[in-house]
């Protein structure tokens, strides 16, 4: 069982690799494009990944940055973060990691907003 770590691996020049979680592909790889679509002075790669923890690979980049997308609607989400939370490092939750909820309803979203 391999563990992230934030620095295990030297930084590329330029770039930035953001690794997606998530049990929705389709909502992953739409964030993923959307990204991508940005313009930015670096190189931006995303990684998309179900759950961790990722296989074993010596040519995987660095990861700067890890975001869990769980949907509200699905226990199944929530637990397959909770899962992939054992294979992270503690220290990628200081500045390294971000949690991104999904499928609020609309009405949920006006009341945080007032």
């Amino acid at each position: 069982m391999s563990v992230l770590r934030p620095l295990d691996k030297q930084p590329g020049l330029n770039t930035a690799t953001i690794l997606l979680v998530g049990t929705e592909d389709a909502l992953l790889q739409q964030l993923a494009d959307s990204m991508l679509k940005e313009d930015c002075a670096s190189e931006l790669r995303v990684h998309l990944a179900r759950s961790l923890p990722l296989p074993s690979s010596v040519d995987r980049p660095r990861i700067d940055l890890i975001v869990f997308v769980v949907n509200l609607h699905s226990k199944y989400s929530l637990r397959n973060v909770e899962e992939s939370l054992r294979h992270v490092d503690a220290t990628f939750f200081l500045g390294k990691a971000a949690f991104l909820a999904t499928g609020a309803s609309p009405s949920l979203s006006k009341a945080c907003r007032s």
